[in-house]
């Protein structure tokens, strides 16, 4: 065979040569671990980002009140409190912000049976108060 077709082959000196579409953009396995899609940020603060701009939209068309009078009822809400054993639901909070009409993961498979936050009254009352 002529040297002109012949393919030599050729082993790579290191192993970080590869520049595919799956090549990694950092030397150690931790770093791609804790690699954080873009998105992630944005669908945690989705809630609080729509909130934001529902008040915003309510300012520019009923005024100022609207927005403030929600803000401290949202507030006055988050102050109801239960005993410390019980858990809450917080469905005055979910009205005011219009989750009660969203059906959720939570809402179906958060029952109390199934929870591990199943504490003894007793315990958790003496705990809180002291004893």
């Amino acid at each position: 065979m002529d040297a002109a077709i012949k393919v030599t082959p050729k082993m790579p000196t290191t192993f970080n040569e590869f520049m595919g579409h799956l090549e990694p953009r950092d030397e150690t396995c931790v770093a791609q671990l804790q690699a954080v899609h873009p998105l992630k940020q944005s669908e945690l603060n989705f809630d609080q980002h729509r909130h934001n701009l529902n008040m915003q939209m309510l300012r520019k068309h009923e005024g100022l009140a609207a927005p403030l009078k929600i803000a401290m009822e949202l507030k006055a809400v988050s102050k109801v409190g239960h005993l410390p054993f019980l858990p809450s639901t917080n469905l005055a909070r979910d009205v005011l912000t219009g989750r009660d009409e969203m059906i959720e993961f939570s809402d179906i498979f958060n029952l109390e049976e199934h929870q591990e936050v199943m504490r003894q009254p007793h315990a958790v009352m003496e705990k809180a108060l002291g004893m």
